[in-house]
């Protein structure tokens, strides 16, 4: 693990200083989306930064990486996956990334409990001892006894990992990110499409009632989910309010690209600042050395 995360590191420096061999070291890297240690949310990030530093790379790497939803297994991993796909999405594809993403959910409202039970149900499955008589080759009998696994439905189970995230899990946080990257699509649409704004605000409103239920994993979740309420309510407002839409809209569709630029800025000045100084205590030491 530790190989792999110096490896995806050198990648991303290498990236950063040869961009016209970015795309394809990429969508290389985009193949580690699924896997389930912190290597995932480092290539997140790269891809993230890549997409925000390299406009022009955006056409290729958007569709790869909306192609990794349904391979994502780490809700943060998940999170920064919706903001990157809400936030650079063009219009032209708005609606065919809103219809992906939607997929993935699957239908509303979301029952917590029930589901829940069906899963909880799926792991009591439990090993079986069978014993049976037997004839061995010298022709005397003996008693075997062995262990039978069930089957299981895991591998039939065909839910989206990302409702799986939000109505097994309670994820808050996901669900959150989901919503607001939903309405950006929805306000990057060419035109007024009434049908998706309608799914948009019933997947938000079961985002509500999902909050509601108590039913998040952590305590820390539990602390947001009323930051979650005012996020999802601020989010049906700007769908179904023209006037709110028209205010809003260019903060929400440029200040996180802003913020993101500004964070990536300090981080490269401090690397820089960070290699200067190792720069200076070599040549002190270089000066010690020869006096």
């Amino acid at each position: 693990m530790v190989v792999r995360h110096l490896l995806v590191d050198a990648i991303h420096e290498c990236a950063k200083r040869f961009p016209e061999v970015a795309e394809s070291v990429v969508g290389i890297l985009m193949e580690l989306l699924s896997s389930s240690d912190r290597t995932s949310l480092q290539v997140a990030t790269f891809v993230r930064a890549i997409i925000q530093e390299h406009p022009p790379l955006r056409k290729t790497l958007i569709p790869k990486l909306l192609n990794s939803l349904g391979d994502i297994s780490s809700p943060p991993v998940m999170c920064v996956t919706l903001w990157v796909l809400g936030e650079y999405t063009t219009s032209e594809d708005a609606q065919d990334t809103f219809d992906e993403i939607v997929n993935e959910v699957g239908p509303t409202p979301f029952v917590v409990a029930e589901e829940k039970t069906e899963e909880g149900a799926e792991g009591n499955d439990t090993p079986k001892i069978v014993t049976k008589n037997v004839v061995l080759a010298d022709g005397t009998y003996a008693t075997q006894t062995s262990y039978t696994q069930a089957k299981t439905t895991e591998d039939a189970d065909k839910t989206p990992k990302l409702r799986k995230m939000i109505v097994v899990h309670g994820d808050v946080f996901v669900a959150e990110t989901l919503a607001s990257s939903l309405t950006k699509l929805v306000m990057q649409f060419p035109v007024v499409d009434k049908p998706r704004t309608a799914k948009t605000v019933l997947i938000i409103c079961a985002i509500c009632k999902l909050a509601e239920s108590g039913s998040t994993v952590s305590m820390a979740q539990r602390s947001s989910a009323s930051d979650c309420q005012d996020r999802c309510t601020l989010c049906c407002r700007i769908l179904l309010d023209l006037k709110t839409r028209e205010l809003l809209k260019p903060i929400l569709m440029e200040d996180g690209k802003k913020q993101l630029a500004n964070y990536l800025a300090k981080i490269a000045e401090e690397q820089r600042s960070e290699e200067h100084t190792s720069e200076l205590q070599s040549r002190q030491y270089l000066v010690c050395r020869l006096l």
